[in-house]
């Protein structure tokens, strides 16, 4: 996964690969991302990145902040479609933070709640999220609805 974010005076990019059990983070910064945040009275983001890959040693699936595709990834894997009705699953995802991106591990949980609906949980947040037949997010409360073409 690569994700490249961009503003006034500054870019960053992160890659993300992971091969043989093992996570590989590279990162490219241009600019002053912190300069630019303090001056709009917004705290530090930190480096992008992670110091230590092997604290992404347990995840298998990659996260993006604010972005519900990235959801679709575990629903897959773990076969939600499929699941019994509240079996929550717990995984761990490495987190890529916006606008630094800084790379985290993440405890997410998820549960399927019936045909087309998993309820999201990570930390305090708690999502209720609808998906379409293939496990792909239909509507993600407060954060997107897919609009019907037709």
């Amino acid at each position: 996964m690569e994700v490249e974010a961009e503003g006034p005076g500054w870019l960053r990019r992160v890659t993300l690969e992971r091969a043989t059990g093992r996570w590989r983070v590279t990162t490219a910064e241009q600019g002053d991302l912190d300069a630019a945040l303090v001056a709009a009275g917004h705290p530090r983001a930190g480096l992008p990145g992670t110091d230590d890959p092997d604290r992404l040693a347990d995840a298998l699936d990659v996260d993006l902040s604010g972005s519900p595709l990235f959801n679709a990834l575990p629903f897959h894997r773990l076969g939600l479609a499929a699941e019994a009705a509240d079996m929550p699953r717990r995984i761990t995802v490495a987190w890529v933070l916006l606008p630094g991106l800084e790379v985290v591990a993440a405890e997410q949980i998820y549960t399927g709640l019936g045909p087309g609906r998993v309820r999201f949980a990570s930390g305090t947040f708690t999502a209720d999220i609808d998906v379409d037949a293939d496990g792909y997010v239909v509507r993600y409360p407060g954060l997107a609805e897919r609009i019907d073409p037709r």
